[in-house]
């Protein structure tokens, strides 16, 4: 004869059991997965930064000189294709910042988390395009390719950890000191 009188399901003790076991592995997990969304922000902004050095040089064949404006350019992100005041993405009418996931007239614990773009030139006129982490989030460094150049340089705010250590795993640098320097000697 078969005993109905038990039913099944779980204990509360198994219950409790399983909910801690998830939140050990949700405290081990998180931290990677911010890692993994901020390289993701990194790979965007490193590219958008690719295709701004290559629309400078396009633009500097036609008129032997760079230029500080995104839409001056041939091939620009659609948010900054047309100068518009108080564009979330612009800086006034002349578009000379970029920012990749909006805020730029938010304050900092209001926006989301992205990059500042645009391009500076240093004392003795070489170009760079710039792009600053900017937005809610623990991370401040700074990214700077220089348009004679193919490789984008990582450059942590000082006294952040979280910072060396993105540029560090970014730049493949064993030890803080592998950092490349800041290429920039004087920007204008």
């Amino acid at each position: 004869m078969v005993n109905l009188s038990r039913r099944g399901g779980f204990t509360l003790m198994e219950l409790i059991t399983v909910i801690i076991i998830v939140a050990i592995l949700a405290t081990f997990a998180w931290p990677s997965y911010e890692r993994f969304i901020e390289r993701m922000r990194l790979a965007e902004a490193d590219s958008t930064m690719g295709s701004a050095v290559q629309a400078q040089d396009r633009y500097f064949v036609k008129r032997s000189q760079y230029t500080r404006y995104w839409h001056y350019l041939d091939a620009v992100p659609r948010a900054v294709e047309r100068p518009v005041e108080g564009n979330d993405y612009a800086n006034g009418l002349e578009n000379t910042i970029y920012y990749s996931n909006g805020g730029a007239n938010k304050p900092k614990e209001e926006a989301r988390p992205g990059f500042a773009i645009s391009f500076e030139a240093d004392d003795t006129n070489h170009w760079f395009v710039v792009a600053r982490r900017v937005g809610k989030g623990k991370y401040n460094y700074t990214l700077v390719r220089p348009f004679d150049g193919h490789q984008t340089l990582c450059l942590p705010s000082e006294e952040n950890e979280d910072d060396l250590r993105m540029c560090m795993d970014y730049s493949g640098a064993e030890e803080p000191g592998d950092l490349p320097e800041d290429p920039r000697s004087g920007i204008l």
